[in-house]
């Protein structure tokens, strides 16, 4: 089963699975390997222990990838604006960077506190810092806080602008301008989110759709396998 660590700003994911099929969605990634990843990125060929990418960006990590872990960054968060910065100009998007971390062998075995550390390390590796150093509209940071937490996510966009005192239109514009991505799109991410938190708690995928306010486990499926290349039950799988 792929160990899956939720953090507010970016999911650690130790991947069970070898392969993928091409994808892409809002989250940003950063693949890393014991020895060096091989990812196709837009139909091109990148080799190395770390390779970021953008969001939104096509790409396929195959049976062969060597990938040991994946960091998946929301799209949302200061963390995600430092590495557009630091490491995608403008019309780059995707770059191999240096790595000079040794990732341990038993990446399985090591508890969820190890895991973050780990994952801290890292971003330090690279030079960006996981706490904010940005102020965004109070009422998008609502938005964002009750979405990571569960309370709204099983509400309409437009119920949703009622409880920040917004038209729908202008919560949806606003949202995009403030965060950098679409409010839709953010939705389904912390949906999924909350998905796999639930099955890979040992709940069923039917009651894990119910509860993260997908119209269905199969509504939830063609989500994952869109967003994600591979199925829930993949992931997931021992």
């Amino acid at each position: 089963m792929s160990r899956i660590v939720f953090q507010n700003s970016y999911l650690m994911v130790v991947p069970s699975f070898v392969k993928t099929e091409s994808h892409k969605h809002p989250m940003m990634h950063i693949f890393l390997g014991r020895k060096e990843c091989r990812i196709t990125i837009n139909g091109q060929e990148y080799l190395g222990r770390a390779i970021i990418v953008d969001s939104n960006v096509k790409h396929i990590v195959r049976e062969e990838s060597g990938c040991d872990i994946i960091m998946l960054i929301d799209p949302t968060c200061d963390l995600a604006e430092q590495m557009k910065k630091s490491y995608l100009a403008k019309g780059v998007s995707a770059k191999t960077l240096k790595s000079e971390i040794d990732l341990p062998e038993n990446l399985s075995e090591l508890s969820e506190q190890e895991l973050i550390e780990l994952s801290e390390n890292l971003f330090e590796g690279f030079g960006l810092a996981l706490e904010p150093t940005k102020q965004r509209d109070e009422r998008i940071e609502q938005v964002i806080n009750k979405l990571i937490s569960g309370e709204w996510i099983g509400l309409k966009i437009k119920e949703i602008a009622d409880k920040v005192f917004l038209s729908e239109s202008r919560l949806t514009h606003l949202f995009k301008e403030e965060a950098g991505v679409a409010l839709k799109s953010y939705i389904l991410i912390r949906k999924m989110e909350h998905a796999y938190k639930h099955v890979n708690s040992g709940g069923k995928i039917t009651q894990a759709a119910h509860e993260s306010g997908f119209a269905s486990s199969a509504h939830l499926a063609y989500t994952c396998k869109t967003f994600t290349g591979i199925s829930i039950r993949d992931v997931l799988k021992k």
